[in-house]
């Protein structure tokens, strides 16, 4: 059974049942040619609006990654991934003329069908709006959850009207192209059924997840952007180790770290820095303090059993290793551990970092597979930086970033950009036309 908690624009927080997609699949058909004639434009100021709603609401600030969210969806943010993904928004809006006998549009495609992963609730927002942007269509299917999460954020979503070019819009036609719902992940039938309503199909999850999507049948026509499970780390070279600036650079490593409960793509597993003048010991004391200062501001630090128990365990083999060293706190607020071979090791999270020294950060290159998403990365040396981001990138890395902004969702994203995947480009061509 399909529970869903918000279609055609109305709410409801029991959630309405369906046997399948039928119903779901005309509200939204039948809403599409509303959100058709809105200029992006206007599209833009009710988001910008929506990210000012979103500030305001204390309750919503506290669920994690709803700052960074707020940040995403403002103005001059959208319109710079705007321009980036399609480099003249006004394609969004009309045929515009590229040369005297062309003409391109980009049209929406028509329903995206969004399956999200439970691990980052604020992602299926994220997923939505460029959707949104690009004027399509939206079955958004949440983890049970982030149900809660989804739910009262796209609330926030109603009511707002803007003005723009003396017209009024209003935020609650891109609720109607907007199906919130849930079901079983395991209901073969169901992924079926929404998979055949799909122009595009958006998968976020892991590999067992992504695999049974893409395997569903589908629409020939239909289009495929698939984030499967990925794997994050950190590097720091020696100019930025021994700057005056590296505590700030720890403060935001132990941000990277706990945002998500360090299970986004995006967490880094693993800091790599070079050797210095400073020792890995004090680098890992200072590390240490950095992660009591932070975890005093957050209230739930509370770690599932089986997670517990691999931090546990970890801890132990660190401690008892001769070749090996642990910096841990009281409880499991945050455990440091140290060797010196140069692996990426399989992910404990609950805020567990591994730390190792290499002779320079290029060492890593060899680690390098297609799985990797992001590298935060400290230096004070820009060149080395470009070079260094040419060589993972070319090896299979979608995004080297300043730390402290791993978890920041940008566009491009795991090498896609995304909004430009979601609109057809559809041309005129005049030529020999008499116009």
């Amino acid at each position: 059974m399909i529970n869903c908690y918000e279609l055609n624009g109305e709410f409801n927080e029991n959630g309405m049942s369906f046997k399948d997609f039928n119903e779901i699949e005309t509200y939204l058909n039948n809403n599409l040619s509303e959100i058709h004639k809105i200029p992006v434009e206007a599209i833009i100021l009710i988001i910008n609006e929506y990210s000012k709603k979103i500030a305001k609401n204390k309750e919503i600030l506290r669920v994690e990654g709803v700052s960074f969210l707020c940040f995403y969806l403002k103005k001059v943010n959208i319109e710079k991934q705007l321009k980036l993904n399609l480099e003249n928004i006004e394609y969004l809006n009309k045929f515009v003329q590229i040369d005297d006998e062309k003409y391109i549009k980009a049209q929406p495609r028509g329903i995206v069908c969004h399956w999200m992963a439970g691990n980052v609730p604020t992602l299926g927002i994220y997923s939505v709006m460029q959707s949104i942007l690009c004027k399509n269509a939206n079955i958004l299917r949440v983890s049970k959850k982030s149900v809660s999460v989804v739910y009262h954020l796209l609330i926030i979503l109603a009511n707002i009207n803007v003005e723009y070019e003396g017209r009024t819009y209003s935020s609650n036609i891109l609720l109607k192209n907007i199906a919130l719902i849930y079901f079983d992940s395991f209901d073969r039938n169901l992924n079926s059924l929404m998979s055949l309503k799909a122009d595009v199909r958006i998968v976020w999850g892991n590999k067992t997840a992504v695999d049974s999507i893409c395997l569903m049948p589908k629409k020939t026509t239909c289009k495929d952007l698939i984030f499967g499970p990925k794997y994050s780390f950190a590097v720091f070279d020696k100019s930025a180790i021994e700057s005056n600036d590296l505590e700030e650079y720890l403060e935001n490593l132990v941000t990277d770290t706990i945002v998500f409960g360090q299970k986004g793509c995006s967490s880094p597993q693993v800091l790599f820095i070079e050797k210095s003048k400073l020792h890995v010991k004090d680098v890992a004391k200072m590390l240490s303090l950095k992660f009591e200062k932070i975890t005093k501001r957050y209230t739930n630090l509370d770690l599932e059993e089986a997670i517990a128990a691999k931090i546990i365990n970890k801890r132990g083999e660190y401690l008892l290793g001769l070749d090996k060293l642990a910096y841990i706190s009281k409880g499991l607020k945050y455990t440091i551990l140290i060797d010196s071979e140069i692996k990426l090791e399989e992910p404990i999270t609950g805020r567990t970092i591994f730390i190792k020294v290499v002779e320079d950060i290029f060492n890593v290159c060899p680690l390098i597979t297609k799985n990797i998403q992001t590298i935060g990365i400290a230096s004070k040396n820009r060149e080395k930086v470009l070079e260094f981001t040419d060589k993972v990138t070319t090896l299979g890395v979608d995004r080297v970033v300043k730390i402290g902004y791993m978890n920041f969702y940008d566009s491009p994203w795991d090498g896609s950009l995304i909004m430009s995947e979601l609109v057809r480009w559809c041309s005129l061509s005049i030529k020999g036309m008499m116009i």
